[in-house]
């Protein structure tokens, strides 16, 4: 972790909001406080941070303004994360706080603003958040020539997912930027204390119901274990060897998940997703390997507009064995359509289910070890010819990025955008996953979905 610069000074913020309250843990907020306090001491790794350009002529004042405006109006940035007598987490939402606004300095003239807030931004969501103490909310001013320039901001990912994130940052660019005033913003009518009641109603309990009948059926049809361990005892989870992360960079594969999408009716995401179980399978060995997914649950109408969180978790499994990988696509569109509709659970009675299945069946519990997340816009481009993509082909690189801090996967592949370009990274534990078996599943993905695209291609 860096050690945060120390600020010029510091603005005490006395933020309002229009009522405070203790509750349980939405079902969201839950899964990913399981998660961070399973990374304790790495936890940083989930803080979420965002940079935010200032316009020419904004007043000290009236970022302190922005900042305490949106503070106000959303209860997840005045909430802290205490366990009660039984441990149990809770939520507790406090009408007023004081929320520090840090202001830094650039070390002169001649610095880089961009340059100078990147690493501040990187300071602040490197340093752990004490969610029992602070709010989940750091925000820092850089100056740059005696004026306002850059607003860095962080959150703790137990109080905003990446859409929260997004919806923040737009809500505080907009006041920044003079494109709206703090009477002109959308009410906010539902907030994390309201979903939770939600989640407690007769509805909501039916909906984790539906969701946990759909995972008790994928662990009792999946293999109760994934990956044979090799030999000899391994390393320490905090092993520095331990984990790490192989990144591919394909403009072929981009060209080619596109292209197949296209063909089939369906998205890029779900092609990358079918490759996936696909090599997946041919890996480990199995008929089939379950995927865990991430869905935003951003569709329902209520959770649309939520500066909070409400991600769930949900998984896939597909048969593979002596399949043709176009029937593969298919059958992975529709168990991700499934998936994907029963993405709301009660964590709680998940972990439960998951302790009984693995029980009656011999395991400590079922392994669903392996996980998918793609981040990257749609991709509709298609190649007319074979040759548009195979000459991309030249271009792939592979890197190795490590050590990587704990992880509950043995894989967890995601893709991301990064300047136009598709980015495909495998985080994995290496004492089941080695550097060049990870990197060889990489371009075994982008091999498979690239001789499935230009199969249906003329050559030129």
């Amino acid at each position: 972790m860096n050690t945060p610069p120390s600020p010029a000074r510091t603005l005490p913020l006395l933020v309002s909001g229009a009522r405070s309250g203790t509750a349980p843990l939405t079902w969201s907020q839950r899964l990913q406080w399981n998660d961070t306090e399973w990374m304790k001491p790495h936890d940083h790794h989930f803080n979420h941070v965002k940079v935010l350009d200032l316009p020419e002529g904004v007043t000290e004042a009236a970022v302190a303004d922005a900042v305490a405006t949106v503070a106000g109006r959303h209860e997840a940035l005045r909430t802290r994360y205490r366990t009660d007598r039984d441990g149990t987490p809770v939520q507790v939402l406090e009408a007023t706080v004081t929320l520090p606004l840090e202001v830094h300095r650039t070390p002169g003239a001649e610095a880089d603003p961009a340059a100078e807030a990147a690493r501040l931004a990187e300071a602040k969501r490197g340093t752990r958040f004490d969610l029992a103490t602070e709010l989940p909310l750091r925000v820092a001013l850089l100056e740059h020539g005696g004026r306002p320039d850059r607003l860095v901001v962080v959150a703790s990912h137990v109080t905003l997912d990446h859409a929260g994130l997004v919806l923040l940052s737009q809500e505080l660019d907009a006041l920044l930027q003079g494109r709206t005033t703090p009477a002109e913003l959308a009410p906010v009518t539902h907030q994390h204390l309201d979903q939770e009641r939600a989640e407690a109603s007769p509805r909501g309990r039916g909906r984790s119901e539906a969701a946990l009948a759909h995972w008790e059926e994928v662990l009792r049809a999946a293999p109760a274990t994934l990956f044979d361990p090799p030999a000899g005892d391994p390393p320490p989870l905090d092993h520095p060897d331990r984990f790490g992360q192989v990144t591919l960079v394909s403009p072929a594969l981009a060209l080619a998940t596109g292209t197949l999408a296209v063909r089939l009716g369906t998205s890029s995401t779900t092609v990358l997703m079918a490759a996936l179980h696909s090599v997946l399978g041919t890996v480990t060995g199995r008929p089939g390997v379950p995927l865990r997914l991430i869905a935003s649950n951003r569709g329902l109408p209520e959770l649309r507009d939520l500066v909070g969180i409400a991600f769930g978790s949900c998984v896939t499994l597909v048969r593979t064995a002596g399949e043709d990988f176009p029937d593969v696509v298919r059958a992975t569109g529709s168990a991700a359509m499934r998936a994907y509709r029963r993405a709301q659970c009660d964590p709680v009675a998940l972990a439960a289910l998951k302790a009984r299945v693995g029980a009656e069946r011999g395991v400590p519990e079922v392994e669903l070890t392996c996980g998918f997340n793609d981040m990257r816009p749609p991709r509709t481009e298609a190649a007319t010819t074979a040759g548009e993509i195979l000459a991309l082909l030249p271009r792939t690189e592979t890197a190795w990025d490590g050590p990587r801090p704990r992880q509950e996967a043995r894989l967890w592949y995601w893709a991301q955008d990064a300047d136009g370009a598709d980015v495909h990274h495998a985080l994995v534990d290496l004492w089941y996953l080695p550097r060049e078996r990870a990197r060889a599943l990489l371009l075994e993905v982008e091999r498979l979905v690239v001789d499935a695209a230009v199969r249906g291609l003329p050559d030129a």
